[in-house]
């Protein structure tokens, strides 16, 4: 199979970060994992070479769960997509499981290596950002689960890592 001036930048992007991935035979896709702050965030990038466009999305470790917890964690989809710039959660309604997608259309059809780039940590950052309050949902029951209140929940700055200062000597 002749793969595309896309694909082959997306392989270079990641061989560049060092970062590990299998790919999918056949397809222009490839699978990578990665060992974030509070969680492992596996991922899927495509290309589609007709539309110049690469399409990441990565899927909490979570699934299933009661119809009231499912509901919960849509609203805290719902909440975080609003104060999203770059993708989307979405909820895979039969399966109960959060997914977090990014898309991207290239003006040209190698498309850029440092977009790639932000394009994959942006997706590991955010489903990793959200995996705690994601937890809490699906470890809470009943009265305690009805009575979380998700924008708070948002608002934890416990939850977030933290983010230490450049080092001045690597200036």
């Amino acid at each position: 199979m002749i793969f595309s001036e896309l694909y082959s930048t997306v392989l270079k992007a990641f061989d560049e970060a060092g970062w590990a991935y299998t790919e999918v035979e056949g397809r222009e896709v490839i699978r990578a994992g990665f060992e974030a702050h509070h969680t492992r965030v596996d991922l899927h990038l495509q290309v589609f070479e007709g539309l110049s466009a690469v399409s990441i999305v990565s899927e909490s470790p979570h699934a299933g769960a009661g119809e009231i917890v499912r509901e919960r964690v849509s609203e805290l989809a719902m909440r975080v997509n609003q104060t999203l710039t770059v993708g989307n959660f979405e909820v895979d309604w039969d399966r109960g499981r959060l997914l977090f997608r990014v898309t991207n259309l290239f003006s040209t059809p190698q498309g850029d290596i440092s977009l790639i780039q932000g394009l994959v940590h942006t997706t590991v950052g955010e489903m990793d950002r959200i995996a705690p309050i994601e937890t809490i949902l699906r470890r809470a029951e009943g009265a305690a689960l009805a009575a979380l209140q998700i924008p708070e929940l948002l608002n934890r700055e416990d939850l977030l890592p933290e983010i230490s200062a450049p080092d001045p000597d690597l200036d």
